[in-house]
């Protein structure tokens, strides 16, 4: 195809044509005013071949601004099944976070930006996903354990500031000390997974609500243990926006990590909540062991979804490293469901060969009060 060909091709179709190999991807370009870019905060790790010591993965995801088609029918279908009239005041709030799903994704887009006034970090190229994920070494600096940095992106004049996530902030996390990885859904964040209109109306329509007592006992865990915080979810990371600030109202500052998903699977959103998940959280849980080898981890999820099993497999590959688990069970979502997953045989079999003085299940926050002193 001639490159004017190309240029007019509609993006979806350009996508599947560069996916199938029969035109090229385009030349990478920094972040343009018509673009939407998010920069995520991280956490950065020591390491041996980096001259300043530090290394971090650094997360950009980029789109052309409110560039969605029919989102205006997405949310007249999703008020529908949540029973909302017309002119509802949630679905401002529907639209705003549909819109993150069906803006078109920018391949091979780069940023700079300004690392804590030490130097420029370009981000990117993004991929097919619109994202990009960059190892990279820090530039020179005094970093310290346990401090935390903000970072600026460098951005064209006239972009969109309101869709635009340009300031991170990283946290030095080094070599000893403790780590908590925990999930959001369910375990933090009142979703109600299991049930897809009340998921739909948690996700959508109503403002992110923080599970009871959860928001203190992360504050006391960050008191005695002063970890460094991951928040590993199975949720797409079009909802990133919502999830950052979700997270820093409520709980320790961190690196927020979610799943690929792309606008066309909007439909199967309730659907990829629960699919593939083990697997996902085994393979980044086993990730973030390696970046930080000598930290001693607390792993804290919920019983909607897979993370009892993937917990006990990253205990078995690291039972010396992995102190300890605690499982939230969920209850009066779907009891039909409940029945087999808060069930004991469901963990007596997912944390077999797992001592059980490692691994304890709680409905409430308080229950693991206690539990914090003795670990630390």
């Amino acid at each position: 195809m001639s490159n004017i060909v190309t240029k007019n091709l509609p993006p979806f179709l350009s996508r599947l044509l560069r996916k199938a190999r029969l035109i090229p991807s385009p030349p990478s370009l920094p972040v343009q005013k018509e673009d939407t870019v998010w920069i995520y905060d991280n956490i950065a790790y020591p390491s041996s071949t980096s001259p300043s010591g530090w290394t971090a993965e650094f997360i950009s995801a980029y789109f052309l601004a409110n560039s969605g088609k029919n989102v205006a029918a997405v949310v007249a279908d999703i008020s529908e099944k949540l029973g909302l009239g017309k002119g509802d005041e949630a679905e401002e709030r529907i639209a705003e976070r549909v819109q993150c799903f069906l803006d078109v994704i920018q391949e091979q887009r780069t940023v700079d930006i300004e690392f804590a006034g030490n130097g420029k970090i370009t981000l990117g190229p993004s991929g097919k996903g619109g994202i990009a994920i960059n190892q990279i070494n820090l530039p020179p600096g005094k970093y310290q354990d346990g401090e935390e940095l903000i970072s600026t992106a460098v951005l064209p004049e006239g972009i969109d500031m309101n869709t635009t996530i340009a300031t991170m902030k990283t946290r030095f996390a080094g070599k000893d000390g403790w780590a908590v990885v925990s999930d959001i859904d369910d375990t933090i964040k009142i979703s109600h997974v299991r049930d897809r209109i009340s998921l739909l109306r948690h996700t959508f329509a109503l403002d992110p609500l923080a599970v009871s007592s959860m928001p203190q006992l992360y504050a006391h865990l960050n008191t005695v243990l002063q970890p460094a915080w991951y928040y590993l979810s199975a949720s797409p990371y079009n909802l990133f926006p919502m999830l950052k600030e979700f997270v820093s109202e409520n709980y320790p500052q961190g690196q927020i990590l979610l799943r690929e998903m792309s606008w066309q699977e909007l439909e199967s959103f309730v659907i990829s909540l629960t699919v593939g998940t083990q697997k996902y959280k085994e393979r980044e849980l086993a990730r973030l062991v390696t970046q930080l080898p000598n930290r001693k981890w607390v792993l804290i999820g919920d019983s909607t979804q897979k993370d009892p099993e993937a917990y006990a497999t990253a205990y078995k590959a690291n039972p010396e490293k992995v102190k300890r688990i605690w499982i939230r069970v969920v209850k009066g979502v779907n009891e039909m469901e409940e029945k087999r997953l808060n069930s004991e045989e469901r963990f007596r079999a997912a944390f077999k060969g797992v001592p059980t003085e490692v691994w304890k299940t709680f409905s409430e926050a308080s229950e693991l009060e206690a539990l914090v002193g003795e670990i630390s």
